[in-house]
């Protein structure tokens, strides 16, 4: 789907509300003060950009770590021919809204898109990312530039999972393993300035 096509549809599924607002109010509710929680958006050329170097293939599945609200799986499925395109998301509130989009979507867009979009699985999973199975991602985003060393350690180890082949959007950071081959670098322009975002291929 073209660029225009898909910001219209991405403009309509999400007006109406603030996910910072949504974000404020799930970590208060919760009690969370740590920076990996830090609420960003992505902003739909420079994210789709960035996407288009990860060479997305017809059928494949994209991981989006950290989705929040869902935006940025969203316009992964909506610009690219992901077969499967899920959302993980640690704080339930934000994940629950991106249910609540996704529902929308279903109920007043994908009825006019094409067949491709049709049989498209998008799916919004609650928890830590670390705990998922990566095995079956063929794209992996994270918009990292909140997480601590430690997380990026813990996920550089994760992505070990990942079959060959699988690429990998890293963006705040850059990950150093020997089974991560370096593709590209590019400045990703975000709601709140613009990030560094590498990308990689599983050896």
């Amino acid at each position: 789907m073209d660029l225009a096509h898909t910001q219209e549809i991405f403009e309509q599924l999400y007006s109406g509300f603030s996910g910072y607002d949504v974000a404020r109010q799930e970590k208060e509710r919760l009690g969370l003060q740590e920076a990996a929680t830090t609420y960003g958006e992505v902003v739909p050329p420079a994210f789709l950009e960035v996407v288009r170097e990860a060479t997305p293939k017809e059928g494949e599945v994209f991981f989006d770590l950290g989705s929040g609200t869902g935006k940025a799986t969203f316009l992964a499925a909506l610009a690219f021919p992901f077969g499967r395109v899920v959302g993980i998301e640690l704080l339930p509130g934000l994940g629950d809204t991106a249910r609540k989009v996704l529902s929308r979507y279903d109920a007043e867009v994908r009825p006019r898109l094409s067949p491709e979009h049709q049989n498209q699985r998008i799916e919004f999973i609650d928890g830590d990312f670390l705990q998922q199975d990566f095995s079956v991602a063929d794209v992996v985003f994270a918009h990292g530039t909140c997480y601590g060393h430690e997380l990026i350690e813990q996920l550089t180890h994760k992505l070990k999972e990942l079959k060959p082949g699988a690429r990998v959007i890293m963006a705040g950071h850059t990950l150093s393993s020997p089974e991560l081959a370096f593709v590209k670098m590019k400045v990703m322009k975000t709601d709140w300035g613009s990030a560094l975002a590498a990308v990689y291929q599983r050896r």
